[in-house]
């Protein structure tokens, strides 16, 4: 049916050029009746020779308005016709694709949601040997693309290296195999949201990056420390999420009476629970 309907519009637009064109022609071809001379007024001058060209004059003009009236009421009904003869649907489509593209429906609302954060991973040192790392953090989220964030992180200085380096100089350093603490706030931002495949599952996830700045508390250092992260959230139901996070801090750590500046990396696996647990 809608295929017929189709047909007819096309063949509508198909013959609005010829009726455009025979309606001026029909026009013009109607004779035009002049209005009949008075007599000649034989006191006026000139007599009835001044009086020839007024008929001729107006018989020109009722000609001239004769044409262009059938040519702007031809116009007008062109105009019609045509806005007429375009399909809605193809209309509704090329609105589609000219709309901007950007806001995108989110199955998972963060503003105003409080989060909860367990998370462990693997801790890499400059100057001491890898080991482990756990953490716990809180944010609030103020929208759904900037969260502020307050994390603390437990780790323990493997002394492998150091160890090494007594035994080649001979000099006894001490205990290092000691805690490191972590206390840090981070800005949060989430610029992109988006889903992922999995068999027959959708997963929703946002990707995000964090700056901040904390304190660190070890035995071969205290004080301020920089704190910069990227991460993953993989979103689960409404109210649970999985975390991927990689965060490297820079602060000064003393050795061997020195002092250096590392930068301490960590890249953790860790589960969310958000609350308020709907939308």
């Amino acid at each position: 049916m809608r295929a017929l309907m189709n047909l007819a519009l096309l063949a509508a637009c198909a013959a609005l050029p010829l009726v455009t064109a025979l309606a001026p022609s029909r026009a013009a071809a109607q004779p035009t009746t002049a209005a009949p001379a008075g007599p000649a007024d034989a006191s006026s001058p000139g007599g009835a020779d001044a009086e020839r060209p007024a008929p001729a004059t107006t018989a020109g003009a009722a000609s001239q308005a004769t044409q262009a009236a059938p040519t702007s009421a031809g116009q007008s009904t062109e105009l019609r016709t045509t806005e007429l003869c375009i399909d809605q649907a193809i209309a509704d489509r090329l609105a589609l694709k000219r709309k901007r593209r950007g806001a995108v429906d989110r199955l998972f609302v963060k503003q105003a949601r409080h989060e909860m954060t367990l998370s462990g991973g693997f801790y890499s040192s400059d100057l001491f040997s890898s080991t482990y790392i756990a953490g716990a953090a809180y944010s609030f989220h103020m929208t759904e693309e900037t969260s502020v964030e307050l994390a603390t992180a437990y780790a323990r200085a493997n002394a492998d290296v150091i160890r090494a380096l007594e035994d080649k100089r001979g000099q006894a350093i001490g205990d290092t195999s000691d805690r490191v603490v972590f206390f840090e706030s981070l800005l949060m931002w989430s610029p992109i949201y988006g889903k992922l495949r999995f068999g027959g599952s959708i997963l929703h996830f946002d990707l995000n990056a964090g700056l901040g700045v904390g304190v660190v508390d070890a035995e071969t250092s205290r004080g301020a420390a920089g704190a910069l992260g990227f991460g993953m959230k993989l979103f689960l139901g409404q109210a649970v999420a999985v975390r991927i996070d990689a965060r490297n801090r820079t602060f000064y750590q003393e050795l061997l009476d020195k002092r250096f500046l590392v930068n301490d990396s960590a890249i953790t696996l860790g589960v969310s629970l958000f609350l308020p647990t709907r939308n």
